[in-house]
């Protein structure tokens, strides 16, 4: 995945993935979550369905985007004197410490009801063939599927065969199921007849036809852009240097400090993307984070039509 940028419980399935247990609130990788998480375990076993089908000839890669990881404002201090992003002991894959990053796409939300700073969400766009491994990779948010936050049509499959691995797969399942970058951001998936026509996908192709119905499903309740975001899990730290690390996004108020300013300036050499609080909780400050990012890809990352 080369960059073009400059720098209750359900019962116990264990065919081949995971089981899931107690609900908790926590998520790896970050300190706050504003959805409940369930423990699962981990059944190695054969190639998934959406495995199967990114390796169709008719799969084309989208245009490469940055990981992003995403993290209260309170995580700084530990973050500058690391200079890294750490994995953390996973509630959801028990036994493991799992870092989280998303596809091109701020999904994650920091929870919290107020409007504190140390509670606000900070963003680092990571350059992705950074990453020195990548353990799972998932279509959605796999703790809110977990959770049961998604629809019956998707939740009656085992999380399992959605699962990948693979270095370019999240670029090629932004390229199979949208047109454009712009489309995998407001979650506009190809037209349903055109997607079959292109992928020869068959009535027997369930898991994949439940994908694009998810991507365009607006009516659903309970979740939100998290229901279609290709989320990136790995065991490895991540050392923040200036080659891997594109871009910082935060609160205003922390460029008024010297430390934060030289650490992403200087020990970076990030670009500072920084926006403005308002009386809104953490978590609705994701409009505005989202913004950013697109102002990010659309000057630096040369991305027409975002």
């Amino acid at each position: 995945m080369g960059s073009t940028f400059g720098r209750g419980v359900p019962t116990i399935n264990c065919f081949q993935y995971p089981i899931r247990l107690s609900p908790r609130r926590q998520r790896c990788g970050a300190s706050e979550c504003t959805t409940p998480v369930i423990k699962v375990r981990y059944c190695g076993g054969p190639m998934s369905r959406l495995g199967d089908f990114l390796k169709k000839n008719s799969v084309h890669a989208s245009a490469d985007l940055p990981l992003v990881h995403t993290t209260p404002a309170r995580s700084l201090r530990d973050i500058i004197s690391t200079k890294s992003l750490s994995p953390t002991d996973c509630p959801v894959f028990v036994g493991e410490q799992l870092l989280y990053l998303f596809y091109g796409k701020p999904s994650y939300k920091v929870s919290g009801n107020t409007q504190k700073n140390w509670l606000m969400p900070i963003c680092f766009l990571i350059q992705a063939n950074e990453l020195n491994s990548i353990k799972r990779i998932f279509p959605f948010d796999s703790g809110a599927f977990s959770a049961g936050r998604h629809p019956a049509y998707l939740s009656t499959f085992d999380i399992g065969e959605f699962e990948v691995s693979g270095l370019n797969d999240p670029s090629k399942i932004v390229g199979a199921f949208f047109k454009t970058i712009k489309d995998y951001f407001k979650l506009a998936p190809k037209d349903e007849g055109q997607f079959r026509t292109e992928h020869s996908l068959t009535v027997m192709d369930h898991e994949i036809l439940a994908l694009r119905d998810l991507a365009g499903d607006s009516s659903l309740n309970g979740i939100d852009d998290r229901r279609f975001c290709v989320e990136i899990q790995t065991e490895a730290k991540i050392d923040l240097t200036p080659r891997s690390v594109l871009a910082v996004i935060l609160p205003y108020d922390y460029l008024e400090d010297s430390s934060v300013v030289e650490f992403i300036e200087t020990d970076l050499e990030a670009v500072p993307l920084p926006y403005d609080c308002f009386s809104l909780t953490s978590a609705e400050h994701t409009a505005i984070i989202y913004s950013k990012v697109l102002e990010f890809l659309r000057r630096e990352g040369g991305l027409n039509g975002v």
